[in-house]
């Protein structure tokens, strides 16, 4: 079984209530102002031991094609809990790198890292329709298909003293929230 993504199902909201999504609408990618995010929010991954240590805003046209990347430079085990609004049957699509291959190292418009690939330097190992919210793994060459409007917020997390999680570690602390966990 391939792992690489798990949904979520968290009991508090992670936006606020008066949270007004135009204000990321005229940018493809942004930085979410942290006063959006409600404070149920942040009590429940404090309760965790963890700390939010980064939040992004992707905002993504129909059928558009965005490129296979993996995020951030050095890193292969990268995971992320992603929350998705709209973009109803889009796919996050998982690829493996060819051998002898290497992707262009590069920052974006917010000064993020990443790797980007061609379609002929990787192999589609994984897709999967995305729920919100939900556990995925941003170190594995990826790129999201959609046929309608979608924006997405983007997280990653810390333990209290600033450690990366590594993917296990995240499912581990995140296992009583995750549907695979239910079946």
């Amino acid at each position: 079984m391939i792992d690489l993504y798990r949904p979520l199902e968290l009991p508090v909201p992670f936006l606020k209530k008066s949270f007004d999504k135009t204000k990321y609408a005229n940018a493809r990618h942004k930085h979410l102002d942290r006063s959006d995010i409600s404070d149920l929010y942040y009590s429940f991954i404090e309760n965790l031991d963890l700390r939010l240590n980064h939040a992004e805003v992707f905002f993504s046209l129909p059928n558009i094609y965005y490129p296979i990347h993996r995020d951030q430079h050095n890193l292969i085990d990268f995971p992320k809990i992603n929350f998705v609004y709209g973009g109803d049957n889009s796919k996050m699509n998982w690829y493996k790198i060819k051998e002898g291959r290497e992707g262009i190292s590069s920052y974006t418009n917010i000064n993020t890292a990443f790797v980007q690939y061609e379609l002929n330097d990787v192999d589609l190992i994984f897709s999967q329709e995305i729920k919100s919210p939900s556990l995925v793994q941003a170190g594995v060459p990826h790129n999201v298909t959609s046929p309608t409007l979608r924006w997405s917020v983007s997280t990653v997390y810390t333990t209290k003293n600033n450690k990366l999680l590594s993917w296990n570690e995240i499912c581990s602390i995140f296992n009583d929230y995750s549907f695979y966990t239910k079946l």
